[in-house]
């Protein structure tokens, strides 16, 4: 597989999530998301600015609503996944949740469309996992089953709390740069050129670590899968069949050669992916979960 991701030392490839790390580094990603803000907020108003954009970051957080699931499905034209009509697939979501230690079932839906995948929505009792039409009728019932797993891991972790943080870190740092950029430009403030520059490249500073945030949790989210299957096998034949679907399914794009960049990448590579999957020692598996009493299996 071809790797579009530029040539950048391997320590900062595995810090922005574009090759495994390791361990999940998603904390520190997002310290260095608040470090831009508060830097660039220190440079435009000193402290009294970082003040005021930690209050905005705040208020924000408690007054931006995630986007209710239901909606989202509508958006995306899903429809219900019945357990009348997949009753197998419904068994398999039950099972896994009760594994993870989860007090509830994710709803389920079907997207249109062409391509494999699946996306997760919804927090606590409210989570919803869609998966799509070519994933519901190309999959093996295992390969299936691993799908549900890595998205039932991003349940258990959180994460649509964790994007919507960074997606708020991001906005702020985004009209900051820009109302700084409006006074060096309208105002009578005449500053250096460096701090031009650097006010108009800390909005792709701060989507970058975004970009790897995300990443960072689909690692997480492998790994989770990995814990809930008792071994990574069955993951990683899920990730080379999807591919081998889309390759297949988007060749026409062609697929592949219009994604964006690694560094603007939702997901790391299915070759990444893949590496992390079959670097887990058979000790770690169960870690992802270590700190939720399980029922047995």
């Amino acid at each position: 597989m071809t790797n579009n991701s530029p040539q950048l030392p391997a320590f900062i490839q595995r810090f922005l999530a574009l090759e495994p790390g390791g361990i999940s580094h998603a904390g520190g990603l997002m310290a260095c998301m608040i470090g831009v803000l508060a830097a660039c907020a220190w440079m435009l108003g000193g402290i009294s600015m970082m003040i005021s954009a930690g209050i905005a970051v705040a208020l924000m957080l408690a007054l931006t609503p995630m986007i209710s699931p239901e909606i989202l499905m509508k958006i995306l034209r899903a429809r219900p996944l019945l357990a009348r009509d997949h009753p197998a697939i419904h068994e398999m979501v039950h099972l896994l949740c009760e594994r993870a230690g989860l007090g509830h079932d994710p709803k389920l839906f079907i997207l249109p469309g062409k391509g494999a995948n699946a996306i997760t929505t919804g927090t606590d009792d409210n989570t919803t996992i869609a998966i799509s039409d070519d994933a519901l009728h190309n999959l093996s019932p295992r390969q299936m089953r691993a799908i549900l797993a890595h998205e039932i891991a991003h349940a258990w972790h959180g994460d649509t709390r964790i994007l919507l943080i960074t997606d708020v870190l991001y906005r702020a740092t985004w009209t900051i740069a820009l109302f700084g950029l409006a006074i060096f430009i309208f105002g009578d403030f005449n500053p250096p050129a460096w701090m031009v520059v650097l006010f108009g490249a800390v909005p792709t500073i701060s989507f970058l670590l975004q970009r790897a945030v995300i990443r960072d949790r689909e690692f997480a989210a492998d790994h989770g899968a990995s814990d809930l299957l008792n071994g990574p096998e069955d993951m990683i034949d899920a990730l080379l069949h999807i591919d081998q679907i889309n390759r297949k399914r988007l060749g026409v794009i062609p697929y592949r050669s219009t994604q964006p960049p690694s560094l603007l990448d939702t997901h790391p590579s299915v070759t990444a992916r893949i590496k992390a999957l079959r670097a887990l020692k058979p000790g770690t598996w169960q870690k992802f979960f270590e700190n939720r009493n399980m029922p047995n299996p």
